[in-house]
């Protein structure tokens, strides 16, 4: 798993699950970008939650992929932080 996607009372959650610590690798950043753009698109959603399963939200970058390709590439963490600044729904990160 990645980030999974589930919608209830118009509010979209999107759950980071890369354990042990929802590290931000490139197939996370695919799932959360792609997440966010459903979001998005849905006129039923009105809101959007980032959340991270288990014990931690977030441990950052997946150390696995430092030094690699998958490291920099679309979407990258920039990508991502600016997705969530330009949105037009509100967006917690909890």
């Amino acid at each position: 798993m990645t980030t999974e996607y589930t919608a209830r009372d118009k509010v979209a959650v999107l759950t980071l699950n890369n354990p042990p610590v929802n590290g931000l690798g490139f197939d996370t950043r695919t799932a959360l970008a792609a997440g966010l753009d459903r979001a998005l698109a849905d006129p039923a959603i009105d809101a959007i939650v980032i959340n991270g399963a288990g014990k931690s939200f977030c441990g950052g970058a997946d150390i696995k992929e430092f030094g690699t390709p998958a490291a920099l590439a679309e979407p990258n963490l920039l990508s991502l932080i600016l997705a969530v600044e330009q949105s037009t729904k509100p967006v917690v990160i909890a």
